[in-house]
């Protein structure tokens, strides 16, 4: 077998082509099966580079399988439908290596070989295979299913090749598996006619039952984060998708919302206390909602297809606002952070060996991490509050909605001391989720050392925060409801149980808003520093910098917001925010027009052009920054009819 899967070309086809002719017969002996597709698994596996480092290009051997005709090999071999009493396991082993063959040699490959292995697992369905086999009866098909799903989406480029209604399919099948919970799986263990699949979750023949499903649990909560990372790798392409594809995901299965929701409080359990379900689940409902690139929100622009975007990203929303309760579920997602134990999840990291037999137990990094994933859910969930502001009156959210998330948003706005481990134990763990930001590029970057063309971003805490919170205001003050809380003598009605009217009355108190609105612009100023140290620290990090500055522009643009709707009540206060606004907006422009992002570079510019217009001269502007955006604005036009 060795010499037939290591002769020199063209053995090695020839070889393959009559392996691959006895590989679908479904009358093959099966341990013929087994023995066979777990061989060429292991070919591959030699070739996965140790800790994902980028690889070069398929090897011999995998240009031979391609050639050969892997891929509708394995594709049949797990299609065939073994059902009865008496199947052979091998039969199902041998499926498992299949396809779990395939995932490994995508990992061999770099852009262009993963490309043009998953045009030819499409031309197979693969896609449609797996989402049978997510409903097999046996819990290892399942795992494979969901695995498997993961590669092709996340490590892979699915999400730049399915419609909006078939990524929905798929995210709700994940989603779905994500909350069935590890019962199923525990049962299979206990069943003597199945519990032979423990040879593969943990790895060796002849596991007594009461062990496996001991450990079971623990793997199931790893497929957990693969089927979140699927969901997520549909939506983090390396250009974004549209916001009319989102909206097209949405009215397609409208319910992914709920479970999306529900997937992003779920409970931490003892079996995996260091799951990042939750937060993996928060970053891909900021996907569905995340405004067009080129666009700050609350920051005014009349082009055509930012008009159009902005309109199906307000459809989408609409769609959140019309689920059931779905004020409550956001707002849970915050509580559930807010309630959780940490004695009890340190707990868990110390026992999750004896209690469950863990094989590599979470160590003391891996206990830290769970905070950085903490802070991952926060931001996602204050990104999710202020976007909610600019759709307010068009998805009929109601003052007592409004008035709900204000304690969130609060929170949010703490001051927190940077990371410093002499504070102790409680303060490290709030500084680092205090730190957490998202610039997030495709998973598949990782591993072909290739650079995404627009990372996903969502700003840290200590901008996002006070950026919901100033929106919350607006909208408040908009409906002429803002200075009337004082007065109020009872509770209003619809108010979550989570917050009070006390507090609701105490976060709109004048000389609260005036402390927000001073803290406000020291984190404005605090984030265009951050973009102007990364670019000291790695001249070519335009990237981020551009997110710095837009996420700085987009407070700005609240504070303006404000002044606009409280008839100057805080003018005084708000006064400099303008000139932010264009200083920031400038300086993402020309971060822009440094990537070649021409559309962002020309709305950016002209976003600092309009600000600084018939802007009070005490706010002291320096004239040439809009001789510099004009200038911008001609070379991202350029830029734009160059391309074209």
């Amino acid at each position: 077998m060795r010499r037939m899967l290591q002769a020199p070309e063209p053995h090695l086809t020839e070889n393959l082509k009559k392996i691959f002719a006895r590989l679908v017969d479904p009358l093959e002996d099966p341990v013929f099966l087994q023995t066979y597709t777990v061989s060429i698994k292991h070919e591959f596996r030699k070739d996965i580079q140790p800790g994902g480092e980028p690889k070069a290009r398929f090897n011999q051997f995998a240009q031979a399988c391609l050639k050969a005709g892997i891929v509708p090999t394995m594709a049949t071999v797990v299609r065939q439908d073994w059902t009865g009493e008496n199947v052979a396991k091998e039969r199902y082993i041998a499926q498992y290596h299949a396809m779990d063959g395939l995932c490994d040699m995508m990992r061999t490959g770099d852009v262009s070989d993963r490309r043009k292995l998953l045009d030819k697992l499409l031309e197979e369905d693969i896609v449609g295979l797996c989402l049978q086999l997510v409903k097999h009866p046996l819990c290892l098909m399942r795992q494979l299913a969901v695995n498997t799903l993961r590669v092709i989406a996340a490590e892979s480029f699915l999400g730049e090749k399915v419609s909006g209604s078939f990524a929905a399919d798929i995210i709700e099948s994940v989603c779905l598996y994500t909350l069935s919970g590890p019962d199923h799986v525990i049962e299979q263990m206990q069943d003597p006619g199945r519990t032979w699949q423990s040879q593969m979750i943990m790895g060796r023949e002849n596991i007594p039952p009461s062990i496996s499903s001991r450990y079971c649990p623990r793997w199931f909560a790893m497929a957990q984060e693969s089927a979140m990372w699927t969901a997520h790798g549909l939506l983090c392409t390396s250009s974004p998708r549209s916001r009319a594809h989102c909206l097209e995901i949405l009215q397609a299965k409208p319910q992914i919302l709920d479970y999306l929701l529900e997937c992003a409080a779920l409970e931490r359990k003892p079996w995996y206390p260091e799951t990042q379900v939750d937060s993996i689940a928060c970053e891909v409902l900021t996907q569905l909602f995340q405004w067009p690139v080129y666009m700050v929100p609350g920051v005014p622009t009349d082009q055509l297809a930012a008009v159009q975007e902005r309109e199906a990203a307000s459809q989408a929303l609409a769609i959140l606002t019309s689920r059931q309760d779905w004020a409550k579920k956001v707002i849970d997602i915050w509580m559930h952070l807010q309630n959780e134990d940490i004695q009890k999840i340190k707990g868990y990291f110390a026992r999750v060996n004896l209690d469950y037999g863990a094989f590599n137990p979470p160590d003391e990094e891996a206990f830290l991490q769970v905070f950085e994933y903490r802070g991952f859910s926060r931001i996602s969930t204050l990104r999710l509050i202020a976007t909610l502001t600019h759709a307010a009156d068009s998805c009929g959210i109601a003052d007592a909605q409004i008035e709900s998330f204000l304690h969130v948003a609060y929170r949010g706005s703490r001051k927190v001391q940077p990371l410093n481990r002499s504070l102790g134990l409680e303060a490290t763990f709030t500084a680092i989720e205090n730190e957490q930001e998202t610039f997030r590029s495709p998973m598949w970057t990782v591993f072909t050392g290739k650079n995404s063309e627009h990372p996903q971003s969502v700003a840290p805490e200590n901008i996002l925060g006070p950026t919901a919170l100033i929106r919350l205001f607006v909208v408040l003050a908009q409906r002429n409801v803002l200075t009337g809380i004082q007065a109020l003598q009872n509770t209003p009605v619809g108010l979550s149980p989570s917050t009070s009217l006390a507090q609701i009355k105490q976060i709109t108190r004048p000389d609260v808003i005036r402390q927000i609105i001073k803290m406000s612009h020291s984190r404005i100023r605090a984030r265009l520093d951050k973009g102007r140290e990364r670019l000291m620290l790695q001249r070519d990090d335009y990237g981020y910098a551009c997110a710095a500055y837009t996420s700085a522009a987009e407070l700005a643009a609240a504070l303006i917001a404000l002044d606009t709707h409280t008839s100057g009540t805080y003018a005084t206060e708000i006064r400099g925010a303008r000139k932010q606004l264009v200083v920031a907006l400038s300086h993402a422009s020309q971060m822009a027009l440094n990537l070649k992002h021409y559309e962002r570079a020309l709305h950016f510019a002209q976003g600092g052009i309009n600000a600084a217009e018939n802007i009070p001269s005490e706010e002291g502007l320096d004239p040439d920054f809009t001789v510099k955006n004009r200038r911008r604005v001609k070379q991202a036009n350029d830029g734009l009819r160059h391309r074209s």
